[in-house]
């Protein structure tokens, strides 16, 4: 039996209003933050294709991804609807259909739903089957409890190649522009797969786009699972960026200590020779209270603190260092703050992003 037909919240598809109207996310009024869209390619982008190419394999694969990719607009309508076309893939074992292909809808900064595709949509862009290589869903969700005016904001998947994205509105609805970020300047993140997102539930459960919505700030996503090594390319091309504040926390991805050893200092040394000023927060990779002991954490741990106390010592007075090994809370029988004993699930992101705020709000707020 289709569950759908006996609860109808499970629905993974609508039928269309007769007065909706369809609007391409990539005109304006509607604002498009962390990603551009690539008309060549035909698809969203976080990082230019030249920079991910010369940065390793992996970078240039999951610059495709649309992590930390925003949609905002202001509107009066009293439902959205949203259709996504994403170039097939096969699903995580160990992330959810809805972090991995889905998009989350909040108004107002408050969470209303999912849109995901459902097991037949997957499997219709499988090429292997003789799918067309593209996964098609939509759905259509209504803000409860919202009059007049409210601020939309969609988030995209996680780990997904977004090749489409279109907002259904009613006919007649106003659209606007949305109101600004209270910090413009955005917050750069250069991480791992925690830090792309893995393995959040949904999208805007990951630690950054918490963080985001607490602090009302702009941010860049630049995570790349396994592939964050620090490589002097990227280092360059961060260096280039203009953020208020620059986080570094690839520390899960250096394939060891001596890796990180050799990449740290340099990077962060990278960064600070174009902004002198600019705040750099130097984290270590999140953990179970007591990690830090075990030899592996704590050689690659004393890296990164050994660049915090170089810094410091040459005079470096806008340098941070926030520790996360721990972050996730004590250890406990069937630890729920991980899916695997490694990335986060919704709990664990939420848990770094209590971790880190107090420091961010400070440095955002110019209370140092």
């Amino acid at each position: 039996m289709d569950i759908s037909k006996i609860y109808q919240n499970f629905a993974l598809s609508f039928t269309p209003p007769e007065d909706l109207v369809w609007h391409s996310v990539r005109e304006k009024p509607f604002a498009l933050y962390g990603a551009t869209y690539s008309e060549e390619e035909g698809f969203y982008r976080r990082l230019p294709k030249a920079v991910a190419d010369a940065t390793n394999k992996g970078v240039a694969y999951l610059s495709k991804n649309s992590a930390g990719v925003r949609v905002r607009f202001m509107t009066d309508s009293p439902y959205i609807a949203i259709h996504v076309d994403e170039r097939f893939e096969e699903p995580f074992s160990h992330m959810t259909i809805c972090g991995k292909f889905g998009v989350s809808l909040f108004a107002n900064g408050e969470f209303v739903k999912t849109v995901m595709p459902s097991y037949r949509q997957i499997v219709a862009g499988d090429t292997s089957l003789g799918g067309s290589g593209t996964i098609s869903f939509d759905g259509l969700l209504s803000p409860y409890g919202v009059e007049g005016m409210y601020l939309a904001e969609i988030f995209f998947p996680l780990y997904s190649i977004v090749k489409n994205l279109v907002v259904g509105l009613k006919a007649g609805a106003t659209i606007a522009q949305p109101p600004r970020y209270t910090h413009e300047r955005p917050v750069l993140f250069y991480g791992s797969s925690i830090t792309q997102g893995g393995c959040a539930s949904k999208p805007g459960d990951d630690y950054i786009n918490r963080l985001s919505r607490m602090l009302d700030t702009d941010y860049i996503n630049l995570g790349f699972s396994g592939s964050a090594r620090g490589e002097r390319v990227i280092a360059e091309y961060i260096a280039e960026q203009n953020p208020s504040v620059f986080v570094l926390d690839y520390d899960h991805n250096a394939p060891n200590a001596e890796h990180l050893q050799n990449t740290h200092f340099a990077l962060y040394e990278t960064v600070r020779e174009k902004h002198p000023e600019t705040p750099i927060i130097l984290m270590t990779m999140p953990t179970i209270a007591g990690h830090e002991n075990r030899l592996w954490h704590a050689s690659r741990r004393a890296v990164i603190l050994e660049t915090f106390e170089r810094a410091k010592a040459l005079g470096d007075k806008n340098i941070y260092f926030v520790d996360c090994y721990g972050a996730f809370g004590e250890q406990v029988q069937g630890e729920c703050g991980t899916v695997d004993n490694c990335h986060p699930n919704s709990l664990g992101f939420l848990r770094m992003a209590e971790a880190i705020y107090p420091l961010l709000h400070n440095l955002l707020n110019g209370e140092k």
